[in-house]
């Protein structure tokens, strides 16, 4: 069962987007399909929408009443600096604003992908040993579990993912930490890659959060190692092999029911121990019969195709009643 939704006056919505200049024109049109697609859907609910886009200030904000309106909280970055997604969570705080989503602590906690895996840990919740390098020779020197993984330690999603960050060797794996030193600037946390089934689970609500069915993203289209994971590549061009290849069943895994249970008890347990809140997606890979949970997101995507949407359709809601939702828990915390 959801937890009960504490009924308040409808409020108005602002949809806070982020554009930056420096885009190009195909990606600026891409983000606000997406933020109209959004804005109709709730609209036909019977909000008031108003979609405003920020680069590096939320100084559109002030001529707003946060006790009318509610923030959808859409802005990943200020100034374009990257993971600077905590700022745009502060600087609604400091306006008195409630919205969407993960709180400002979370979001920069969720940023520290050690961290994460930690507190996971010391709750006896499934993740993966993992180790922090700051160098490509320190990498080289520890690191004896191959194939490996490089993520960003910094980062969460798939940012800096792609076929290249599966190592399996040390001088490949050198390799790669450079990269992640070169491109990105940061350590590089580095694990074990289970060549296994992948599941993504959505956990929505507050008080007594509810699994929404899990998602398998099906690799077996593609016969090498490297194309079995999810890049950042594959999730976002949508002219990629894995982006029109990749199977999405849900829900699943039909031919597993214990893993499905297991699958959802995992997540449920990852999001509370993180403290999400509203939604927020677990990506998980199996070693045998258990799940291990890789990443942990708050605010996850929600596209035409994204997990959450994905499970709220087999409850029968669509695009505006699921966003409809969020917003009512949402909407408990706006400033009396």
């Amino acid at each position: 069962m959801l937890d009960a939704v504490r009924q308040v006056t409808q409020p108005n919505v602002i949809i806070l987007h982020n554009e930056n200049p420096a885009w190009p024109q195909s990606d600026k049109d891409w983000a606000m399909k997406f933020v109209e697609m959004l804005a109709n859907g709730l609209r036909d609910e019977g909000y008031v929408v108003e979609p405003i886009k920020f680069f590096d200030s939320l100084a559109v904000l002030d001529s707003y009443n946060p006790r009318q309106w509610l923030i959808w909280n859409w802005g990943e970055e200020m100034a374009g600096e990257s993971w600077t997604e905590p700022l745009v969570a502060a600087e609604m705080d400091k306006r008195g604003f409630a919205y969407t989503g993960a709180s400002t602590e979370v979001l920069k906690f969720s940023n520290n992908r050690l961290d994460v895996k930690q507190r996971l840990r010391d709750s006896g919740l499934p993740t993966l040993p993992a180790q922090v390098f700051t160098t490509p020779e320190q990498a080289a020197r520890e690191w004896t579990i191959f194939p490996a993984i490089v993520k960003g330690a910094n980062q969460h999603a798939s940012f800096g993912i792609g076929g290249d960050s599966i190592a399996h060797n040390p001088d490949q794996l050198a390799k790669r930490v450079a990269y992640m030193r070169s491109e990105y600037n940061d350590n590089s946390l580095v694990e074990q890659f289970l060549d296994s089934r992948e599941f993504q689970v959505a956990v929505w609500g507050n008080g007594k959060p509810e699994v929404l069915p899990p998602v398998e993203f099906d690799y077996s289209a593609f016969s090498d190692m490297r194309d079995r994971l999810y890049t950042f590549e594959w999730k976002f061009d949508r002219s990629s092999r894995g982006y029109r290849e990749i199977k999405m069943p849900c829900p699943a895994p039909a031919d597993k029911p214990v893993w499905r249970e297991r699958l959802e008890k995992t997540a449920l347990e990852a999001y509370k121990t993180i403290g999400l809140r509203d939604y927020g997606r677990i990506d998980l890979r199996m070693l045998g019969d258990e799940p291990q949970v890789l990443d942990v997101n708050p605010n996850p995507d929600l596209d035409h195709i994204s997990v959450l949407y994905t499970g709220a359709k087999l409850q029968g809601l669509n695009y505006g009643q699921m966003a409809s939702r969020i917003l009512q828990w949402a909407a408990a915390r706006m400033p009396k």
